[in-house]
């Protein structure tokens, strides 16, 4: 014990823990470097990485591209790692990310020093540089890494300003909440709640002072994202428009089936309903959404009430929900991985730290009362199961919970060589009755991964130009789920770069059977008739596809322009003017279109 207690002195336990964090973090990278996703992601990391590269080719402002969709702080993270290394960005996003991660657990540290002891927080420190997806996560393109960074330095200073506070110190501890709102906005269910201590701690005019100063700091990174929204995207949006749409996924009665609901048709046709509608304004789009929520939650408040109690226990389920982003399957990339991410009866590491965690929780409520650490777990918690439960929103309050965790297990450790049995058998007793839920109905690691995750490893070896294995993927992602559209659309297509057009042919076919309303099916078949010299063909099957759906209008562009190459503008300009007619708002639109075909078409 005198040993450790010499460790803990000084500064040397950060600097152990800074350097197993970055190590571990830095080998992951390159254990992943290897997977075909590494340098071609998918879903919401590929959304994230194109948006970065277009801001990084000199769209700083993002002008022409309206409001902002998703918070815009981690595209602009990931614009300015590829403006500075715009030769192995995938390599330098990663590790400038495993930095952070490694800062993180720093401060993870400093958290647990200062709110227990320094074992508490050296033990904090090490589990947080152990801890599997908080490590997954560092090796992701994805915000998560990005927001935890952020909001572990604004709890850092938020409570060295506690202990001695100056207006300027809250204005910073307010800036560093509004840069994590920026990044991933759930933070803001606890920015509001700091207030509230505030006041507590602080009455009469300084109480208001204070909370006036934070108040501004959080506005301050949030202003300028605002101000672009309005004056550049065209729209009153404050941070992104992408709320309402989330907040109707976690909150709708087919909740367990638009949560899982996969980038393709199905996404499609959520995401569009507004426009059916006519509503067009993102602000608008946003609104419908979100009043389409309120008016279920509104029809049966018990049913919500019973849904977001549900959402919470999710939330401290040890099972790591990868939402499109298969947390698992990487293990058959990383060694480290797969040491610190596990399930065989129980969910390793939640499983075990999240039990440990409510325990401490508890303890540290009847020793110390409610605290700001503690605040945010439970604002965080709360602000999650207001929209739906993933891995990549629960990792922000997972450094946190390891300080509980370590000060819940010391107190059973210290009671049982104390003697005192009946305190730490009770503390047992407490956490193993928080560990049976959280490790009950499993799902399975699978290690071969789904129907998603080869769909997106096809479209990788695509986009890398290896066509045998992006087929062999996306035949995987069919076998797996024979209904996957979007999958057979690209297996389809992957048949026609191959050269086995028939094939291509029959599989599209097929799909504009089952459907009919989809327009990539019909186009993608009328496109191979035409590389098969098939015109007439062609022609068929795109008034097929306007029959099916009479306003499909990529459809009626298409025909149009088939009809410009082979030179009949005859019937170009008469199916201008049945596009016109189906599709009235887009009539100006189709004659534009004609007039330049009818140009060229005459050598102008």
């Amino acid at each position: 014990m005198d040993m450790f207690a010499e460790i803990l002195k000084g500064h040397r336990p950060l600097w152990l823990v800074l350097a197993l964090a970055l190590l571990l973090r830095v080998v992951y990278v390159f254990e992943i470097d290897q997977s075909p996703l590494f340098a071609h992601p998918a879903v919401d990391s590929k959304t994230y990485t194109h948006q970065a590269f277009k801001l990084a080719a000199g769209n700083w402002l993002g002008v022409g591209q309206g409001p902002f969709w998703q918070p815009p702080l981690y595209p602009y993270f990931l614009g300015a790692v590829k403006a500075l290394f715009p030769d192995d960005f995938f390599h330098a996003a990663r590790l400038i990310q495993a930095l952070m991660g490694a800062l993180v657990c720093a401060m993870t540290w400093w958290i647990g020093r200062y709110m227990f002891s320094p074992a508490v927080g050296f033990g904090a420190g090490v589990g947080a540089a152990l801890y599997g997806p908080l490590i997954f996560f560092d090796g992701k393109l994805l915000p998560a890494a990005l927001s935890v960074f952020l909001n572990m330095a604004a709890l850092v200073i938020l409570l060295a300003v506690w202990r001695r506070p100056t207006g300027w110190g809250f204005l910073v501890a307010g800036a560093a909440f509004g840069l994590g709102a920026v990044a991933v906005p759930t933070v803001m269910m606890f920015a509001v709640m700091v207030p509230i201590d505030l006041f507590r701690r602080f009455p009469h005019r300084q109480g208001f002072v204070y909370t006036g100063i934070f108040l501004l700091g959080i506005a301050l990174p949030i202003a300028p994202v605002a101000a672009r929204n309005a004056y550049i995207g065209g729209d009153r949006v404050g941070i992104s428009y992408n709320m309402g749409i989330n907040f109707y996924i976690g909150n709708n009665p087919a909740y367990e089936e638009t949560v899982e609901i996969r980038p393709g048709w199905e996404w499609d046709a959520l995401v569009t309903q507004p426009a059916r509608q006519g509503i067009e304004r993102p602000s608008a789009k946003s609104a419908y959404f979100m009043d389409k929520a309120m008016a279920h939650i509104g029809a049966d408040l018990l049913w919500w009430m019973g849904l977001l109690m549900d959402k919470m226990a999710g939330f401290w389920h040890g099972d790591e929900l990868g939402r499109n982003q298969p947390i698992y399957y990487w293990r058959n990339y990383s060694g480290i991985l797969s040491a610190t991410l596990w399930k065989w009866g129980i969910a390793f590491p939640f499983g075990i730290v999240g039990p440990l965690a409510m325990w401490g929780l508890l303890l540290s409520l009847r020793r110390i009362g409610l605290n700001i650490p503690m605040m945010y777990v439970m604002s965080y918690c709360m602000g999650v199961a207001m929209f739906f439960i993933a891995a990549r929103y629960r990792v922000p309050v997972l450094p946190i919970l390891m300080v509980f965790a370590v000060y819940g297990l010391g107190a059973l450790v210290h009671w049982a060589r104390a003697g005192r049995g009946s305190h730490a058998g009770l503390g047992l007793a407490v956490c193993i009755a928080f560990a049976i839920p959280a490790n009950r109905d499993l799902g399975a690691m699978d290690m071969d991964g789904d129907a998603a995750i080869h769909y997106n490893l096809g479209n990788a070896y695509a986009e890398a130009g290896d066509k045998q294995q992006a087929h062999a993927a996306f035949e995987r992602a069919v076998a797996l789920d024979p209904d996957y559209g979007q999958a057979w659309v690209n297996l389809a297509g992957m048949k026609g770069a191959m050269g086995d057009m028939a094939a291509a042919a029959e599989i599209f076919a097929r799909l504009a059977r089952t459907a009919p309303t989809q327009a990539e099916p019909w186009l993608n078949l009328a496109r191979v008739r035409i590389m098969q010299r098939d015109i007439d063909g062609a022609i068929a099957v795109y008034e097929m596809a306007i029959a099916a759906e009479p306003k499909m209008l990529p459809a009626y562009v298409e025909m149009i322009r088939l009809y410009g190459q082979i030179g009949d503008l005859g019937r170009a300009a008469q199916l201008v003017e049945r596009a016109g007619e189906a599709l009235p708002q887009q009539r100006e639109r189709f004659r534009q279109f004609y007039q330049q075909i009818q140009e060229r078409a005459l050598g102008r």
